[in-house]
């Protein structure tokens, strides 16, 4: 059981990282790792090694977990910061790695040079090693048992003090007894006293408090719930209020998506007669209390038909281009599943059962020409490709952020209604005050249902870089300008 327990317990360290091992995007656990590996980083990942930064994007990481500097580091790439000392300009930047540390912007890959007990963070933590601390039950155990064992001493003591004065006095008054008769009567005295003492100290105790633990801790992980602090298995039956995150922990920590808005007036949903609610009930209510008349319901199986060709091809590639996530063997069951942001892989997961171009191939054919990645102060990531000979940008983010930037929406047609549009066109029309309205009242029905509102959006670009704006010092457009 205590070995078990063990086991349990070195779960809370175990994680996976995404590398690149033979020209392909896989994902192991961080024991794995092994120097010279290539792997890649997301905003929100912490850095299980050391590294050197060989290509990114805008990349800043928070050090202040392993230095202590509160500020925010620039991370460049090595081939950048060797031309930096050459010109003998002063550095914006470095390009190490720390493990330990937070990326918060950024995507990029790095070369692992070291690991474990060898890198910066474990270093600290094998000077950090101690004896692990008795939770709040073994110490009132322990007390216990060392009064116990003074008060079995302590009687232990007095029976053998008795039992010696009774031998004495019988040495005065039965002398005809022999030595060794005599020598019997004493080292029974002796065993009766140490007997008491032994049998006194409980030494079960710390061993039944394991067990009872690692019981505890199995009966927790059959429901979900891994222990991560042994006292918590204590302490928790007199918890009247537990604060918890939501995602991963009273969920399942997968997402899929259930609804949306393609426009502003294409409602869908998994099943539009059964599930009405998440389409805004755009075809329930009443002709005169319906301010947004052209809003129309339709089911997953119906998305297709109400777009053509051109709209299609943009909606897959503003979700297969503008992510980072990628499929992988699932180590349990040996089946292909996409890896990555869990956003990221809902809207992947639904482009593929659309039956929409494989995620891979149009990132292959895609020109990136500039990458945005996700900020947490502007809520959004986008990417810059070549198209012909004009540039696309596709944003993805939050919606009440992404939509307000919009002027123009896509046109789509109810399922089964003719269409006037080209399958190489695609329609789109001006946001009028009632269509905006419709939007912010559509993001708000859907947050009300506890759903995560996304936005994806794309702008047309004639020129690069676009007119009004030019290339920074990173060879870049800003995003503002874009």
């Amino acid at each position: 059981k205590e070995r078990q327990f063990r086991e349990l317990n070195d779960q809370k360290e175990d994680r996976t990282v995404k590398v690149i091992r033979n020209g392909q995007e896989t994902v192991i656990n961080v024991k794995d790792i092994l120097v010279g590996d290539i792997a890649l980083i997301e905003p929100g990942e912490i850095l299980p090694v050391d590294g050197i930064l060989i290509s990114g994007h805008k990349v800043v990481c928070d050090e202040s977990g392993a230095t202590g500097e509160s500020h925010t580091i620039k991370k460049i790439t090595y081939e950048d910061a060797i031309a930096e000392k050459q010109k003998g300009a002063q550095s914006k930047g470095d390009c190490f790695f720390i493990s330990g540390s937070k990326v918060l912007e950024g995507v990029g890959s790095y070369l692992v040079v070291a690991i474990g007990p060898r890198s910066f963070n474990g270093r600290i933590l094998m000077d950090l090693r101690g004896e692990t601390e008795n939770t709040p039950l073994q110490v009132k155990l322990n007390a216990l048992a060392e009064l116990i064992a003074k008060l079995g001493s302590l009687a232990g003591g007095i029976l053998f003090l008795a039992l010696l004065i009774r031998f004495f006095v019988h040495l005065k008054t039965d002398p005809s007894r022999s030595a060794n008769t005599k020598a019997m009567e004493f080292v029974n005295i002796l065993i009766i006293a140490v007997t008491i003492i032994v049998v006194a100290v409980p030494e079960g105790l710390p061993l039944a408090v394991t067990l009872a633990l690692a019981f505890a801790t199995k009966r927790m992980t059959k429901e979900m719930l891994l222990v991560r602090v042994l006292g918590s298995c204590e302490i928790m039956a007199n918890a009247s209020v537990v604060c918890t995150d939501k995602t991963g922990t009273l969920t399942t920590n997968v997402m899929s998506v259930v609804a949306g808005s393609i426009g502003v007036h294409g409602k869908f949903a998994q099943e539009k007669d059964n599930n009405r609610r998440n389409v805004g009930n755009v075809e329930g209510e009443p002709e005169g209390n319906k301010r947004h008349n052209e809003d129309f319901a339709m089911s997953f199986d119906e998305v297709n038909s109400s777009m053509n060709d051109a709209t299609r091809g943009l909606f897959n590639d503003a979700i297969t281009i503008n992510s980072t996530a990628f499929e992988d063997k699932n180590p349990k069951t040996e089946e292909l599943e996409f890896v990555g942001s869990k956003t990221e892989v809902a809207l992947l997961n639904f482009a593929k059962k659309q039956g929409w171009a494989n995620y891979r191939e149009r990132r292959e054919k895609a020109q990136v020409v500039q990458m945005i990645p996700f900020s947490s102060e502007r809520k959004s990531m986008g990417v810059v490709v070549k198209n012909g000979d004009r540039w696309r940008v596709y944003f993805k983010g939050a919606s009440e952020i992404v939509t307000k930037q919009c002027y123009s929406h896509i046109v789509v047609h109810k399922p089964g209604s003719p269409t006037t549009s080209s399958s190489n066109e695609i329609p789109t029309r001006e946001i009028s005050a009632i269509e905006r309205e419709n939007l912010s009242r559509t993001i708000i029905f859907y947050a009300n249902q506890t759903l995560r509102t996304i936005a994806i959006a794309y702008r047309e670009l004639e020129s690069w870089p676009p007119k009004g704006s030019s290339l920074n010092e990173s060879r870049e457009v800003p995003f503002d300008d874009l």
